[in-house]
């Protein structure tokens, strides 16, 4: 089954990971073409192992347009957007594509106007939260009403996700979780892990305001002047968040943060967690899926995370981690502190996580959901 993938972008993120994941991982059923609209890691990782790639270039301004801004420039930037469509369909056609994956919004857009000229069905792979604060009220209620009557079929990363765009029941629609982990792959042994000061909490992810590392590094406040505890951050900023960058590195030096290390980006993520006691993920808005907990959980990491969104469906509370609040420094900080204070319930606390990842967050599983769909989706279309 020959199957396109689109996407905007081919920086190293939470979306293209899972697609990368993914891609890698199909059997012979599925023959993958991977359409992008730049030159990037993306392509290369997935060059590097085989994969039909091809690189469509869309214009700066269009692919890094804002998601919320609405002015004069979004008539030219749909305009620009049609086109190119036009002329995906064109390559969907001469390779005989039987279905069109988008894998973000700006694809989901121009994705639909390729599948339409090209007459093929249509996915729409939705790893965004589409509602407010993440989107302007304006924007998600158009996000939401397109996704009604574009695409033929909608997969959404996690329940949280697909609820919040509120489709029909008619419509057909799967849950499928951005899983990474191979279920032949070796696990961390807990017996031979050792929690020792200096205590390690990792946070990892793009350096976005929503992401919430503003809130770590008030968290870290109160953990001065002990020098038993570091907070680590790995990520950058990758889609015009430089100056939040800039704003949490004057929040180190304003506060004499010396207990906390931006990293920038980690090519190694599975060898970083292995050096951590505790994962956090601070996410201020509802977390469409995180990735990058269940990676955590995979590394034999406790979780303290957001209790809104996609980590309420992976993170059991009390048994893999902790669900908190978002957006209060002190409840992270007490979360933190206690499960520190407490290492019977981080090594239970690992030991179920790395059964959770077994259980449901195996690629396989995933690969054999996204199969059968496109199998049903297209005997249907």
């Amino acid at each position: 089954m020959r199957v396109a993938y689109l996407d905007h972008t081919a920086r190293w993120s939470g979306g293209e990971v899972a697609l990368y994941n993914l891609i890698t991982n199909f059997g012979k059923e599925i023959d993958p073409l991977v359409i992008v609209a730049e030159e990037g890691a993306l392509v290369d990782r997935l060059r590097a192992k085989g994969i039909d790639v091809r690189v469509l270039p869309l214009s700066d301004k269009v692919r890094n347009r804002n998601r919320n801004a609405v002015n004069f420039q979004a008539v030219s930037a749909a305009l620009e957007l049609w086109s190119y469509g036009k002329r995906v369909a064109k390559l969907l056609k001469a390779e005989k594509v039987a279905c069109v994956h988008t894998n973000s919004l700006k694809s989901a857009f121009y994705g639909a106007v390729a599948a339409k000229w090209a007459g093929i069905p249509l996915i729409w792979h939705i790893r965004d939260h589409i509602g407010v604060p993440y989107l302007k009220p304006v924007v998600a209620q158009a996000i939401r009403l397109m996704s009604r009557l574009l695409p033929n079929g909608v997969i959404a990363n996690s329940n949280s996700t697909l609820s919040a765009l509120n489709l029909p029941k008619s419509k057909k629609t799967l849950v499928v979780y951005s899983a990474f982990a191979n279920s032949k792959a070796k696990r961390p042994s807990l017996i031979e892990k050792t929690w020792r000061k200096p205590y390690v909490v990792l946070l990892v992810g793009r350096l976005a305001e929503w992401k919430g590392q503003h809130i770590l590094l008030e968290a870290a406040k109160s953990f001065l002047p002990d020098e038993q505890v570091h907070f680590w951050l790995a990520g950058d900023a990758l889609f015009g968040e430089d100056a939040y960058k800039k704003q949490l590195l004057q929040q180190i030096a304003d506060n004499q943060l010396n207990n906390v290390t931006l990293l920038g980006h980690v090519e190694d993520i599975q060898g970083l967690m292995q050096k951590a006691d505790l994962l956090v993920h601070t996410s201020i808005t509802p977390e469409p899926f995180g990735q990058v907990i269940v990676e955590g959980m995979a590394a034999g990491l406790p979780v303290i995370a957001s209790n809104e969104g996609g980590p309420t469906e992976t993170v059991v509370h009390g048994e893999t981690g902790l669900l908190i609040t978002p957006g209060k420094p002190a409840v992270l900080a007490d979360a933190i502190r206690y499960l520190l204070e407490h290492p019977e319930e981080r090594r239970r606390m690992s030991e179920n996580g790395i059964k959770r990842v077994e259980q449901h967050f195996v690629i396989e599983r995933t690969v054999t959901q996204i199969t059968h769909y496109y199998a049903g989706f297209i005997a249907n279309s």
